[in-house]
Parts: structure tokens; sequence; C-alpha cells
């Protein structure tokens, strides 16, 4: 079966900003069990529409890409989209956005993160290009990918500031040295294996996802052995679309499982290329593919794998506005809580202090969270 992600509307209206008290369900893999508990989550109306990616900058301000319409529906809205693309960065203490950069039509804008001297990269996979942009002299620039209709789609900066970045439709992950401007392609072995997210280890490898569900591996590229794939099932893979990926304390890569409502890890002292040996699936969802689950945004802190499902409904079922929560990392039950707005997806991200950001596609707006109740050290 050959699946590419598939998307999901609710018909929720637009919000502005909204600040609630919201309860929280507890799945374990045996069963769901529910309970209430207070825990907060604020709103705030996006300058731009359907926001995606987030990424942090040095100062604890938050960046978010909003590409003005909702790029992998397969009905194509991008094109009769008139909102053009934009970032904007976010201040989590005034609730405010401080800074807004408009790209245009022609440019819109899929993930983001900052490099270590504080440039913003992010993908356009509509233009088949990465762009920068400086916020100390607040130019811009793009620059095209080599392989054409490649689709560029999430991005890691390196600690030597290196973009890497995944092309979506070419079956390949890449670099880009701001230094020399210079692209470098590696496809992966497995063909139309359709990386999706990446992740940079700043002592280690590139880890990344092959979000084909036919495919349904990790990928781990080191300069000596290029690109290794590992198996995420030795089952039937139906429905199993990698998204986002992340790393633990012990540098074992996590990833969402997309339509199959789970998340994945591998452990990479186990781990052995071409097999599934380290992996471990944590299944929420006992329905099955494409029953109404969607996990896609993923992020490891302090002991916890938070990660977000685009249209769970509020009582833990399928088919909502979405959900966001939490494992712990060395495994046990599933903590989840319901977010104001609609579709929280690819932008999830956690700051220092434990506080949960998600953006919320199809409401227009990003979410803030109160602090977690403390670490939890796997």
């Amino acid at each position: 079966m050959h699946f590419r992600r598939r998307r999901f509307r609710t018909g929720l209206g637009r919000l502005a900003v909204a600040v609630a008290a919201f309860g929280i369900f507890v799945l374990a893999t045996a069963g769901l069990a529910f309970a209430t508990v207070p825990f907060k989550v604020a709103d705030y109306a996006t300058p731009g529409g359907d926001p995606w990616g987030t990424s942090f900058d040095v100062s604890g301000n938050l960046w978010v890409a909003m590409p003005g319409c909702d790029l992998p529906d397969v009905s194509n809205p991008c094109a009769q989209s008139t909102l053009p693309g934009k970032l904007a960065l976010f201040n989590p203490n005034t609730h405010q956005f401080t800074i807004v950069v408009t790209l245009g039509i022609d440019s819109r804008p899929l993930f983001v993160a900052v490099a270590p001297d504080g440039r913003v990269w992010f993908t356009l996979p509509l233009s088949n290009s990465v762009g920068v942009y400086d916020p100390s002299n607040g130019s811009v620039a793009e620059w095209a990918v080599p392989t054409g209709s490649a689709e560029p789609w999430d991005l890691a900066v390196d600690p030597r500031g290196k973009v890497w970045f995944t092309e979506n439709l070419a079956s390949k992950i890449a670099t880009f040295d701001p230094a020399t401007r210079i692209f470098s392609e590696f496809a992966t072995p497995t063909p139309d294996s359709m990386p999706y997210g990446i992740t940079v280890d700043p002592n280690g490898p590139v880890w990344f996802t092959e979000n084909n569900d036919s495919v349904a591996q990790i990928g781990e590229f080191t300069p000596d052995r290029g690109i290794v794939e590992y198996k995420i099932r030795n089952t039937p893979t139906i429905g199993l679309t990698p998204h986002l990926i992340t790393e633990d304390q012990h540098g074992n890569p996590w990833w969402s499982e997309g339509f199959v409502g789970a998340v994945g890890t591998l452990n990479v002292q186990q781990a052995q290329p071409g097999t599934n040996n380290g992996v471990r699936e944590n299944v929420y969802s006992t329905c099955g593919a494409f029953c109404g689950f969607h996990t896609s945004g993923i992020l490891y802190h302090d002991g916890r794998i938070w990660f977000d499902d685009s249209v769970m409904n509020s009582n833990g079922g399928p088919s909502g506005h979405g959900a966001f929560g939490w494992i712990p990392e060395g495994g046990g039950p599933f903590t989840f809580y319901n977010p104001p707005g609609a579709h929280p997806h690819d932008g999830l991200n956690v700051d220092p202090s434990g506080r949960v950001f998600f953006d919320e596609e199809f409401s227009d707006a990003l979410a803030q969270t109160t602090a977690t109740n403390g670490p939890l050290k796997g």
C-alpha cells in the first residue's frame, strides 16, 4: 500500500484568545481510564494562516512557520489561497508576537529551525527551496534544492550551523552549508521512502523518519556509514506513517506513528540495521489503522515524551479536534489533555521550564500551557 499524508478537517471555527482549564484522560495500553484535574492552556491567535513548525531561539522565544494554507491536502488549497506565507516570533512571557515576517504567496514556510548564530531557517516545499531570515538586519534569502520537485520538509541545524532537511518526494535527506552555499544530498536505500521528520544529535548521527506506510522505517545518517535503515515492524504496516522524531537523554530516537495512534522508540544499543531489533511501539489506539487517530508532533523533555494527536476526540476516542499528552520515557500509561483549538499538529515544542507549546492549525492559533509538575527522570 502506498499512502501519503491524509488530512482531517473538523469544521470548527477560528479562535481568538481563550484561556481555560481542561480535563485529562489517562490511557494505559491495557485499557482506558479517565480522571479530571485542572491544566491551563491558553490560545493565542497567530498573525498568519495554518501555523505549522516551531523552534525556540536562544532567548526562549518561539518562532512559528505559517504557510497560509494546508499544504499536504490533496485538494491543494494553496493554489487558491491568497494568504501569504509568514514567520512570526512569539514571546511566551508577554504573550505577544513581536516580529512578523511576510514572505509572500509563493514562499510558504512549513518547518522552521533556529541556528546557533540566531538566523532562522525554514523549508519551502511548494517552491522547492530552503530559506533563511536574519533577525539582525531583517534580510531574507532563499536557495533552490538541487533535485527538482523534492519537496523539502522538516529541518534541523547542527552545532556547526549546517542545515539538514528531508526531501519528502525525492526520497533523500540533504544538508546545506551556509558558508559555502553548497547542498549535499543522500538518497535512502529504500526507494519511495518519503522522509518526513529529522533531528540532529549534537554528538552523533542524524535521525529521520520514512513516512510511506509501505516502508515505515527509521533512517540514521553518519559520515562513515551513510544512511542505514531500521524497520519498525515485521508485521503489516498499513497506516504506520512515521512523522516527527526526537531523542531522549540516552540518545534513543522517538517518533510519532501517524494513523495508528502510537509513538515508537529505538534502543540504539540493541539496534541492528534492516531489522526491528530494539524497537518498542507504545500504542494508545486499539482500533487499528485509519480509524480516527493521527500522532504527529513529538518532543522529549525531562523523562517525558510529549506528543499530540490532531484528530483524537475529547473522550479519548477517534475523530475529534485533537489532543496532546505524554508517556514516561521508560514506558507506562499515556496521559492526554484536551486542547482548546482544533488540529494540534507538527509544531509541538517544550521549553526548559516544562511549558508545552503546540500549533492548532485549523484554529490559526498557538497554544501555551502552564509548566508541568516537575521532571520525571527516566
